[in-house]
């Protein structure tokens, strides 16, 4: 039994470190990473699907930030947390004026591609037909209002019909 026991439990350790979110980037990502955020701390390489993310804090930077890379290691996008009044007058104005100054923000954050584009992602709870919900917005950095989805929590459809 206690055989069987050992075995149980080297079996699920197995498991749990077959399940970590960590990954071992390439050598040259790494580099290319220290070169682009070299005051960068705290970093913790993950893979997320087809892309790889290096979360990591900045000098400089309140929150948490995510640089996101494809599997050739090419930048796509940084995604630094922020405060709300931090963003950009237009972007506040426009948030202000669609929802409310007093609307509840839970999440906001500042996303720069390798566009050159800067987006502005806020996450917010409003009430849709009486159920409390989250909203996320996307604003470029002159205001203008750029995706929206919202995510109703306890949603069923059948809400709809009754």
């Amino acid at each position: 039994m206690r055989k069987l026991f050992i075995a149980a439990m080297a079996l699920a350790a197995t498991l749990v470190v077959g399940c970590s979110d960590d990954y071992d980037a390439p050598t040259s990502l790494r580099t290319t990473f220290t070169e682009q955020y070299p005051t960068a701390t705290h970093v913790e390489w993950k893979k997320h699907h087809r892309h790889i993310v290096a979360e990591f804090r900045l000098q400089g930077e309140t929150g948490e930030c995510e640089a996101w890379y494809d599997m050739n290691g090419k930048w796509i996008a940084t995604k630094f947390d922020i405060s709300y009044a931090s963003l950009p007058e237009a972007v506040r104005t426009a948030f202000e004026s669609g929802y409310g100054a007093d609307t509840p923000v839970d999440d906001v954050e500042r996303l720069e591609r390798n566009t050159g584009e800067t987006i502005y992602l806020i996450e917010a709870e409003i009430i849709i037909n009486g159920l409390l919900s989250e909203i996320f917005l996307d604003y470029s950095a002159d205001g203008k209002l750029l995706r929206t989805t919202v995510d109703v929590e306890d949603y069923d459809n059948v809400y709809y019909w009754l």
